[in-house]
């Protein structure tokens, strides 16, 4: 009877060789995966922020202007500034919003809500230049009318547009992705409705 018996030599070089290109190729595809998950939580983290800022600010900007009997909009810094008298007589504004490009949309120069409601410029996943949040564009303008009789309506109702940029440290063709955040809202300011029109109405009368 004869017995035949195989030994095993290991592997060959080139087995290895295999072995180590392969696993650092699957190393390499889930650290890439990783780094894409981690990547995108950490953007949708900031822009959640930005969103509520969005949506905050204006809020509040509405409120303030449905308190006002009188509204005058120029500009400064770029952008538009609204001066809101709370009576139609006063001389000078009670309140003055006005937006800034680092900075955010401020009341009397100062953050909204008594100082709470800030810019998210600071915060997780901004540091060292990851993501740069700012001011694009706070634009506020009336209604165009060519009939007399509805001036006083359509200039008593605003266009209120804010637009909050996020820049991301991923670049493509060698530049850093900018992705845009729009607000609008549109707002008929009836307590200045009604003083606009009993003075209208007065001096017509006189």
């Amino acid at each position: 009877m004869i017995f035949l018996f195989k030994s095993s030599k290991g592997m060959t070089l080139i087995e290895m060789a295999a072995v180590v290109v392969v696993t650092g190729i699957i190393a390499l595809g889930m650290t890439m995966g990783t780094r894409g998950v981690l990547m995108h939580y950490q953007s949708d983290h900031v822009r959640q922020e930005l969103r509520q800022y969005g949506s905050s600010v204006m809020r509040e900007v509405v409120r303030e202007l449905g308190l006002s009997q009188r509204v005058e909009v120029d500009g400064i810094n770029g952008f538009s500034r609204l001066k809101l008298y709370r009576l139609y007589s006063d001389l000078t504004p009670s309140m003055v919003i006005s937006c800034h490009q680092t900075n955010g949309v401020q009341f009397n120069y100062n953050n909204p809500v008594d100082g709470t409601l800030q810019l998210p410029s600071f915060g997780a996943y901004r540091d060292s230049g990851q993501r740069t949040v700012w001011v694009k564009d706070f634009v506020v303008t009336s209604e165009p009318s060519s009939k007399p009789g509805l001036v006083v309506f359509k200039q008593s109702y605003l266009h209120l547009e804010l637009t909050l940029a996020m820049d991301q440290d991923i670049f493509i063709n060698g530049q850093t992705t900018t992705e845009d955040h729009y607000f609008h809202r549109g707002v008929f300011m009836s307590h200045a409705y009604i003083m606009k029109k009993l003075t209208n109405d007065q001096s017509t009368i006189s």
